[in-house]
């Protein structure tokens, strides 16, 4: 009797499975077919609800998707995928206050990274529209311990000659503090122009020559559409480190970012920049040339589990004649992500990047041009304490291995970082 008690479970279990992946895979049609006759039967249940709303939605049939994902809303309210593709039947049903509504309820409930660009996305669509401006500013506020706060080498001296204390790896604790401001005005109904200010103070108690003040500007243009961004941004950097110039720069960046299906998107980039240094490091000054493209796959329940992966290749063209730094540059950067509840999310970012100089660094020790492999790993988790507060933990690791021991270093950081956020 069990056994025949369980079959109708096992049944319907079995059929969302199949519908599932009849959705994953492009065929709205058939998870439509499969799904509509056992709407009596079944509704009321947030997983049929919610595919069967999802498969309406995908077939042109919004009005009667909103129904259906409203089901699932209302039997649990924190069903992240259910709210957000509610969110698209109301802006498909033309219903932009709505829509609006529960995008930025679920902004605040800190959703998977292919979550938010579609959230963006249609928040900027449904502005558009409107005429709206938006504005955004965010402060910040970060604690922790460096290991190596000065990216140093651990040797004490290197061609016979003893290394001084900023030139050895330091370690320190650090607090930093800084803030940002976005506009958001639309242009027309896909056309936005987004302007960016960020600023950022470090203070290293144990390392104060490495005290760092940061600062950004950009103006950008993005053309927004359901399932795809585009962007042209133009940015300007200024470092300074122990209240002298470190570094500063301009670049060009264009991106392109698209759905190549439901729970996958890809993209490319390009970026054209000039990094110029202060007096006492302009042999270090660049051109430089970057080419990405990236893709991101959401898996899981309402996409909680993302996995992506980011190609790089570029070169650095000095400005100065007989300068050492002109290199070619191509790497890898991987990262896995999962959320455990809405408020909950972790990630894990590891990346390599090989650095090939086209000289040779000090001959009269080496013979063959310099060669950089950097490795990065790095573990955050996050957690949404309210739409407006965004607390996380990071530790991250670095590690640049070179022949040369001046520049070979080692690093681990540990920080918490808390942010807040009025829109």
């Amino acid at each position: 009797m069990l056994v025949l008690a369980a079959l109708p479970a096992v049944a319907q279990e079995a059929l969302l499975q199949q519908a599932q992946a009849l959705l994953n895979s492009g065929d709205h049609a058939a998870a439509r077919q499969l799904l509509e006759p056992r709407e009596a039967e079944l509704a009321g249940d947030p997983s049929y609800d919610y595919l069967l709303g999802l498969a309406l939605l995908e077939t042109g049939d919004p009005g009667r998707a909103s129904l259906a994902l409203e089901r699932a809303v209302e039997q649990d309210a924190r069903f992240a995928g259910a709210r957000l593709d509610l969110a698209r039947a109301y802006y498909a049903s033309g219903d932009y206050r709505a829509a609006q509504t529960e995008l930025e309820a679920l902004r605040g409930l800190n959703p998977p990274p292919q979550a938010q660009q579609a959230i963006e996305e249609y928040l900027a669509l449904i502005a558009n529209r409107q005429r709206r401006l938006r504005m955004e500013y965010r402060l910040r506020t970060r604690v922790g311990y460096d290991s190596n706060a000065n990216s140093a080498t651990a040797a004490e001296d290197f061609l016979g000659f003893d290394l001084i204390e900023r030139s050895r790896e330091t370690a320190s604790a650090f607090a930093e503090y800084g803030g940002a401001v976005t506009m958001l005005k639309p242009l027309s109904t896909r056309l936005v122009l987004d302007t960016r200010l960020n600023l950022r103070q470090r203070n290293n108690p144990g390392a104060s020559f490495v005290n760092s003040t940061a600062g950004d500007i950009s103006v950008g243009l993005r053309h927004v559409k359901e399932g795809e961004t585009r962007s042209l941004r133009l940015q300007s950097y200024r470092l300074n480190i122990d209240g002298d110039l470190n570094s500063r720069g301009t670049s060009l960046n264009a991106s392109w970012e698209r759905n190549l299906r439901r729970r996958l998107r890809g993209g490319v980039s390009l970026r054209y920049g000039q990094t110029r240094f202060g007096d006492a490091l302009k042999v270090k000054d660049v051109d430089q040339l970057l080419l990405g493209t990236n893709v991101l796959w959401s898996y899981g329940s309402a996409g909680r589990g993302t996995l992506g992966a980011t190609l790089l290749a570029g070169t650095d063209d000095p400005v100065s004649d007989g300068s050492r730094y002109a290199r070619d540059l191509y790497g890898i950067r991987l990262t896995a992500g999962w959320s455990f509840s809405p408020e909950i999310r972790a990630q894990f970012t590891a990346g390599i990047m090989q650095s090939d100089y086209d000289a040779i660094f000090f001959e009269q020790r080496f013979d063959e041009p310099r060669e950089d492999t950097m490795t990065t790993a790095a573990v955050n988790v996050q957690w949404r304490m309210s739409p407006k507060w965004l607390m996380s933990h990071q530790v991250s690791y670095s590690n640049n291995d070179t022949d040369i021991d001046v520049f070979a270093f080692e690093r681990v950081e540990t920080s918490l970082n808390i942010n807040r956020i009025w829109r």
